[in-house]
């Protein structure tokens, strides 16, 4: 009597704390309160050939709502309660990115008083979406899958809340007294614990739910009674009523410890994966459990319905399904040989929520047709919205273009250029996509400032020797006589002075007067046409005379010409500098003389095109031309000179602010040469009065650079 006495009062102990506090007498304002939230990130998390996407909401309290929406397929998340933010921003999107998902969108979708904010995840044909809450927020899971793309919402097992209304205390004997405790055995004693306090309630906040226990197996067994861990405070951890009666008053037998079998994990379907293989996968495609069965002319259903029971499915049977074969199969997934037979026979399948449902390949296609079709004609179903969108950086020109591929069948874009605004109508669904759509395409661009510079450099050193041997007696080289210059002297005279000869030759028999003249050195081959520097030499007596002039030449020079074009354009806008002159050349119409003359221009310009784009890094890409054309008016056609091209075009990455070298091109000009009488030029010594000696080197250089900067607003 003792023992049941004792066995009582422990239940009803626990019954009372079994009780949430926060159940009885809550207050409806608590009840109703709902407290507005805050997204505080998203990441991204692979999960096998599958992704997990974590929505980090702390004090969620609301239910996520979940939908699907075709053409194209994108599951809508939608988060109650909870407000947008500013810490997911919009490069943190940028990262989640995996074989499934195409595009994420997060925006404010229902502002105060009672926000909404939502997600849209554009994913791949055949991707299976479930949404479940976490102690920190949201969880999506994205699976592979086949077919159209489904989503669902399932919700963690949470601790029920027990029944509002007081138990009393004739209540906890009534539910004891339907048990049936047998007293201990004599070496067994039982241990009373203290009498647990009463917990009186009242009107609080709910605390924290904790995980809900396991569940305790169905059929009772006969064990000893354990004793009872001290009951927790008001707001911790708590067992369900139901449950801890169960394990406290079971019938007593043996002085066994109560052992609570771990429940048995409901065994899901080994999911139907599509045909397409993603890169870098290297877990295998079937993964159901392996059979092996031979059977021969055995029925075709009742071959499915063994393979639906292997899998743990429900089945669904078309009555054209019909048949018979043989199948031998040792150590083959099931699922596996679930799509051979079905392939074999000419069979389609699919699978949802745990049915499996076969008929043929052609009803199945048939009805995903019609089905597509009663979607599209669903989703153009409904009155249609209208809305206003002012446009600040986009024209509404090129967003209108966008938007027509974007737009439903019944949809429309009129655009008002004179205030850059566009007119949107379209279904109310669409509104929301539509937005989000403007909004990414009208944002401030950045601008790049782009500064090019051209540098020449030449430079140029020559050196001449030459010897003349002057013909005349005028100039500079005339000869003179008694102190004046004497005119007329001839070139080789019978009296001194007189120029490169000898004369007072005379024959014995005769008497006759003979001269000898020369000039071994042609003016302008031995000569410089415009010497530095001139040496006079000059031998005269009454019969032989020499006159030469020595002259040299040296020159050097350097010629440097920077070209610097600067400008400023938007990002991805390509933007021209041209910098020159257009120089006229006339031309004779007909070819003939006495034709009309016309006046043609031909430019001579420095010109630079580039286009710029900005990447994620911060770099800065950029499609550069660049053409440098200059008149060379040192050679010239009937008065108009040449024109001097260098040009340059090419793609190139430079970080902000840095500078980089396009192109150079380094000409080296050497020239040495020698111009003289034959045989006398190569004598010893006295061969440099014969020659002129010449020795030259150019050299032209010609860098560009570039550098790009982005600028800050």
């Amino acid at each position: 009597m003792n023992a049941r006495l004792s066995s009582l009062l422990v239940a009803g102990g626990v019954v009372l704390a079994g009780i949430h506090p926060g159940s009885l007498h809550a207050s409806p304002a608590l009840e109703t309160a709902t407290r507005k939230a805050t997204l505080v990130s998203a990441a991204l998390e692979p999960d096998g050939v599958g992704a997990r996407l974590l929505l980090r909401v702390p004090g969620l309290t609301s239910r996520p709502g979940v939908q699907v929406l075709p053409n194209p397929a994108r599951v809508v998340v939608d988060l109650p309660g909870v407000d947008r933010g500013t810490a997911v921003t919009r490069q943190d999107l940028n990262l989640l990115m995996h074989p499934l998902i195409q595009k994420v969108r997060l925006a404010q979708f229902t502002p105060e008083p009672k926000p909404v904010t939502r997600m849209v995840l554009e994913v791949v044909p055949g991707t299976q979406v479930l949404v479940e809450v976490t102690a920190e927020g949201v969880q999506v899971l994205l699976t592979p899958g086949e077919g159209r793309v489904q989503a669902r919402f399932e919700a963690l097992p949470r601790p029920q809340a027990p029944v509002a209304s007081p138990v009393t205390a004739s209540e906890v004997v009534s539910l004891l007294a339907s048990f049936e405790v047998a007293p201990l055995p004599a070496p067994a004693p039982v241990i009373t614990p203290e009498p647990a306090p009463v917990v009186v309630a009242k009107a609080v906040p709910p605390p924290v739910e904790a995980p809900a226990a396991p569940a305790v197996v169905a059929e009772p067994k006969v064990v000893a009674l354990k004793p009872l861990a001290p009951l927790p405070a008001v707001g911790g951890a708590f067992q369900l009523l139901p449950q801890v009666a169960a394990a406290t008053l079971l019938p007593v037998a043996t002085p066994n410890a109560v052992q609570v079998p771990e429940p048995e994990k409901p065994r899901a379907a080994a999911p139907i994966r599509s045909s397409s293989r993603t890169l870098g996968e290297s877990q295998a495609k079937y993964t159901g459990s392996k059979i092996t069965i031979d059977l021969q002319n055995t029925e075709i259903r009742d071959f499915i319905r063994i393979l639906a029971d292997t899998g743990k499915l429900n089945l669904v049977m078309d009555p054209d399904v019909q048949g018979s074969a043989g199948f031998k199969f040792t150590d083959t997934p099931w699922d596996q040989v679930l799509d051979v037979v079905l392939k074999n026979s000419g069979l389609g399948k699919e699978v949802q929520n745990g049915v499996l449902r076969v008929a043929k390949v052609d009803k199945l296609q048939k009805e995903e047709e019609e089905r597509k079709k009663l979607d599209e004609i669903k989703a153009l179903a409904g009155e249609l919205q209208t809305i206003t969108r002012p446009l600040s950086y986009a024209k509404v020109g090129e967003v209108q273009k966008i938007l027509k591929d974007i737009l439903s069948k019944r949809g429309s874009a009129i655009l008002d250029e004179r205030t850059n605004t566009l007119i949107i109508t379209d279904l109310p669904h669409r509104i929301p996509v539509i937005e989000d759509l403007i909004q990414t395409l009208d944002v401030q661009i950045q601008q790049v400032q782009i500064e090019a510079r051209v540098v020449e450099a030449n430079k140029d050193w020559q050196r001449q020797f030459g010897v003349k041997w002057p013909t005349s007696n005028n100039g500079d080289v005339a000869l003179t006589s008694g102190g004046t210059t004497s005119t007329t002297t001839p070139w080789v005279g019978t009296t001194a002075p007189f120029w490169n000869g000898t004369t007072g030759l005379s024959k014995p028999a005769s008497g006759q007067q003979g001269a000898i003249a020369w000039n071994p050195g042609k003016d302008g081959v031995t000569s410089i046409a415009a010497p530095a520097g001139e040496l006079w030499l000059s031998f005269l007596s009454n019969r032989f005379s020499i006159n030469a002039v020595l002259q040299a030449l040296e020159s050097e020079g350097t010629v440097k010409i920077v070209s610097s074009p600067k400008i400023v354009t938007q990002n991805n806008k390509k933007a021209t500098i041209l910098s020159g002159e257009k120089i006229p050349y006339p031309t004779q119409q007909g070819g003939a003389q006495g034709g009309a003359i016309t006046v043609a221009f031909i430019d001579a310009n420095l010109q630079l095109d580039v286009t710029p784009q900005i990447t994620n890094e911060g770099t800065i890409i950029m499609d550069i031309k660049l053409e440098k054309a200059e008149a060379d008016f040192s050679r010239t056609v009937n008065g108009t000179p040449t024109i001097l091209r260098k040009a340059l075009e090419t793609q190139m990455l430079v970080r902000d602010g840095g500078t980089a070298v396009l192109g150079g091109v380094y000409i080296t000009n050497s020239t040495v040469g020698t111009a003289g009488v034959p045989f006398l030029a190569k004598l010893p010594i006295i061969g440099f009065l014969f020659r002129k000696d010449t020795k030259q080197e150019k050299n032209a250089e010609l860098l560009i650079f570039i550098t790009p900067r982005i600028l800050r607003q």
